[in-house]
């Protein structure tokens, strides 16, 4: 029986390599609308968990996965997408010689007959850029887009996907303070239009400021979930994926 107020649960999930138990029965329920932090030190199992449900990584058997109350099996990241979950990467790579709108509608152009129709892509692009706040002209190559633009633009292209969840991965990475105060604003437009947002971090600044809830996982096990606001100042390390 699925919980009706969770976007995702993954109940038991293992993954094993040659050698190496990345995720040992790990369990994470993610609510919709909510903006749900995942924490843990490298080499965690956090990368192994959202290749999983990115279709990248196969896991176990003997793990169930539900998204939006039904089995979650995608075989690749295409699947996960046309079932209503995104992914931001870490490092952003875009086609630098496309526009914004054209790296945008990559690989999914809008067209009129056979040929691509260039003026709704831009319509739609700047539709979902003003709508959350990122000033940009859609025709700005992206070889002329700054590294924390081009974050905005993942987000953003993301959303375009319809997207009922979208996983961040250390999304501030390479920003500085003020670019990182924008990226939070985007965050929380993201979940104003109900989209849950799993969003993986090691920053418990960024943390408290943003997320409804943190999980931790550490050595490829389930340490446990917090309501952010229950987290009190003497254990904050118990919630940065630290033992």
């Amino acid at each position: 029986m699925t919980n009706s107020d969770c976007i995702l649960e993954m109940i038991n999930v293992s993954k094993t390599f040659p050698g190496v138990k990345a995720l040992d029965q790990v369990n994470l329920s993610i609510r919709k609308g909510s903006i749900h932090a995942l924490m843990g030190e490298n080499g965690a199992g956090k990368s192994t968990l959202m290749k999983i449900l990115y279709g990248l990584y196969t896991p176990d058997a003997g793990g169930e996965i539900f998204f939006d109350g039904k089995p979650f099996h995608p075989k690749a990241p295409i699947e996960a997408i046309h079932t209503g979950l995104a992914m931001v990467p870490q490092e952003i790579s875009p086609s630098a010689n496309l526009s914004v709108a054209a790296n945008f509608y990559l690989g999914r152009e809008i067209k009129k007959g056979i040929l691509m129709d260039q003026d709704a892509m831009n319509k739609k692009t700047n539709e979902i850029l003003k709508e959350l706040g990122i000033p940009m002209s859609v025709e700005t190559l992206m070889q002329n887009v700054s590294v924390a633009k081009a974050q905005l633009l993942a987000i953003a292209t993301a959303v375009s996907y319809d997207a009922k969840l979208i996983i961040m991965d250390e999304p501030t990475t390479a920003l500085t303070e003020s670019e990182v105060h924008q990226l939070y604003r985007i965050v929380k437009k993201v979940q104003e239009r109900g989209i849950a947002i799993i969003y993986i971090s090691h920053k418990l600044g960024e943390v408290f400021e943003l997320s409804d809830e943190v999980s931790v996982i550490r050595d490829g096990q389930y340490i446990g979930t917090k309501k952010t606001t229950d987290i009190t100042k003497e254990e904050p390390h118990q919630y940065d994926g630290r033992s």
